[in-house]
Formats: C-alpha cells, sequence, structure tokens
C-alpha cells in the first residue's frame, strides 16, 4: 500500500516490471519462427528426396528412339545415314516417336517441317503418302469414269463424295424422230469417288487444311472434265453401254435422300403434258366440196356426144337472178355430116 511517506517508483523499476509482462509473448513469438523455419527446412527436403527418387526411376525406365545427328529442312527425303538411336527417360517419349523398330517405314519419305539434330522424330513430322485409288475401292466394286460437260457436272459444282442419279436418254426403239425420244432412270443413289484426279479423301484433307477456310471451296480454280464412280460390277457394264447408245445426264440429290424413281418420261407424254396447259379451240367445221353437174348433149345423127362447158348448177343460179348475164353454151363439135 502506497502511504504518503513511502518512496516513489523510479523508471527502471517500471521497465522491470514491464518487461516480465511481455518476457511469455516474446518468447511465443521466437518458438514461433523457430517452429515455421523447421518446417520449411522439412518441406525442402521432402521435396528433395521425392525429386531424387523420381528422378532415378524414370533413369532406370528408359525407351530408344531415333534422333537426327544434323539439321534436317523440310522436304528432305529422310535417309539412314541422318539418324542415330538414342535412349531417353520413357517418361518423357512422345506418343508418336519413331523407334528403332519402326523407321524402315519412313525411309525415303520427304519430311513436312524442319528438323534440329538431337530432336526425336515423331511420325507427324512426314509428308502423309499419297494413296492409292485402288486403296479405296471396297471388295467388290468397280470404279468407272465417264466424260462430262458442264451440264452433267452441275455446272461444275459436283464434288467428290456427292450423290448423283445417272439420267439416260434414248431413242425409243431405235427411232430418229424426236418423238420417239425417253428418258428413264438409269443408276441411283451413287457415289461420286473422285472428280477429275481429286478422291474424296483428297477432297477431306483440302477441307481440314489450315490454309483453307472452312466458307472457301478448294475446288476453286479447278476444272475437270471426268467423273469417277463406283459401282457393283452389272451397273458399271450397264454404264458402260448407256454412254455407247445415248447421253447420261448426271442429277445431284441430297446425300440423305434414299428415294428411288421407278418410271421414266418419253417425248408424247412430255407432249400431252403441255398440251394440257395450252388454250381449247373450237372445232373447225369444213364443208365437203361438191362435183359441179354437167349435162350432156347429143347432136346429129352421127351419135357423137359432148358435154356442156358451163355447168348446169351455175345456169340455174344465174337464171334465179334477173338480170343476169348467163353465158351461151359454146357450140360442141360435130364429127360427120346431117
Amino acid at each position: 500500500m502506497v502511504t504518503p511517506n513511502s518512496p516513489k517508483p523510479n523508471r527502471f523499476s517500471r521497465l522491470a516490471n514491464g518487461s516480465r509482462r511481455a518476457a511469455p509473448l516474446i518468447a511465443a513469438i521466437t518458438l514461433g519462427v523457430i517452429a515455421a523455419g523447421l518446417g520449411w527446412y522439412y518441406l525442402k527436403t521432402s521435396e528433395r528426396e521425392i525429386q531424387a527418387n523420381l528422378e532415378s526411376e524414370a533413369e532406370r525406365l528408359r525407351t530408344d528412339v531415333v534422333v537426327p545427328v544434323q539439321n534436317i529442312p523440310a522436304g528432305t527425303a529422310l535417309l539412314p545415314e541422318m539418324v542415330a538411336k538414342r535412349s531417353v527417360p520413357s517418361a518423357y517419349v512422345h506418343a508418336d516417336v519413331l523407334t528403332p523398330d519402326m523407321i524402315d517405314a519412313f525411309l525415303g519419305r520427304q519430311l513436312s517441317v524442319d528438323i534440329s539434330a538431337g530432336k526425336p522424330l515423331l511420325a507427324n513430322f512426314f509428308v502423309t503418302p499419297r494413296k492409292l485409288f485402288s486403296e479405296e475401292l471396297e471388295a467388290g466394286v468397280r470404279a468407272v469414269t465417264i466424260p462430262v460437260d458442264e451440264v452433267s457436272t452441275i455446272s461444275g459444282m459436283l464434288r467428290a463424295g456427292d450423290h448423283i442419279d445417272f439420267l439416260f436418254i434414248a431413242d425409243k426403239d431405235g427411232g430418229t424422230q424426236a418423238e420417239d425420244a425417253i428418258v428413264v432412270p438409269l443408276l441411283q443413289d451413287v457415289v461420286v469417288r473422285a472428280t477429275g484426279q481429286i478422291t474424296s479423301e483428297q477432297f477431306s484433307e483440302l477441307r481440314k487444311r489450315p490454309d483453307i477456310a472452312n466458307t472457301v471451296d478448294p475446288y476453286r480454280q479447278r476444272s475437270y472434265t471426268t467423273v469417277t464412280v463406283g459401282l457393283p460390277p452389272v451397273d458399271a457394264q450397264r454404264l458402260i453401254l448407256a454412254q455407247k447408245l445415248g447421253k447420261i445426264v448426271a442429277a445431284l440429290r441430297n446425300a440423305d435422300d434414299r428415294q428411288k424413281l421407278d418410271t421414266g418420261t418419253n417425248a408424247q407424254q412430255l407432249a400431252s403434258y403441255i398440251d394440257s396447259f395450252r388454250p381449247q379451240r373450237p372445232p373447225v367445221r369444213t364443208v365437203p366440196s361438191r362435183t359441179p353437174a354437167v349435162v350432156e348433149y347429143i347432136v346429129g345423127g352421127s351419135g357423137v356426144k359432148t358435154q356442156m362447158q358451163t355447168p348446169l348448177a351455175a345456169l340455174l343460179g344465174a337464171a334465179a337472178v334477173p338480170g343476169a348475164n348467163v353465158p351461151a353454151p359454146q357450140a360442141p363439135a360435130v364429127a360427120g355430116s346431117y
């Protein structure tokens, strides 16, 4: 208890009392810093141990790959002396990497990109070899090529992969007149395998090229004069024979349309259809012609007969009109004596 007579506490005693009260807080902060440092050290040590274990495991699992021994520019054909074998950790091997047992299939093929020395070769580094057209045909299918014009190619808009119908135009019964012509469906829902030298697979590849937009037609500035279709052998024979017997026109259809046409049209049916739109005219009445009547005269006793030059019907008609000038009959020729 402080009394008026007791001594006043000095400044040093007050500081000592404050230090005693702050000592637990300082000790707690110090211990926290030490714990944080020990934790960081433990985590870094564990990380290095895990990384070392992974690296040692990766080193144990290795794969042999093929790498070029020199820089190879794009367009160069790969030769055996340009490559070598190198062992790399399996964890870093690309899925398309070439291994020594695969390299023989790629020797002689051209590279599509520049390759640096030591970089593992990938299968997509090479130009895709052009597939033979015969390899695109299924078993039992025959490819038939026919010449086409601007009409048969739908003004040049026919593309490989389209579905078309072949319409056959011929003279009925071998006639030569226009009314003998007939149009019949020859083959229907036929897939176009190639236009010119562009096959359906090549056309698909053109559409996938990054330098060609989806809105751009890769057929632009490309012309063709032939169309190739794949047909069963019997239909192929029909198409070849039809080219000799008449004219063939290709009709484009939707790829999802499977409707079949079972009838044809001849010239007479077309004429009847056109006549059905013409206005009907009343029939024209015709008056049959009449043979003018004549009168026979017998002159003299010789029995010679002659005919009157003016028809009797004209004379009778003229006589019925007052003042009509009736021509006098000419004197008949007389043979013999009276």
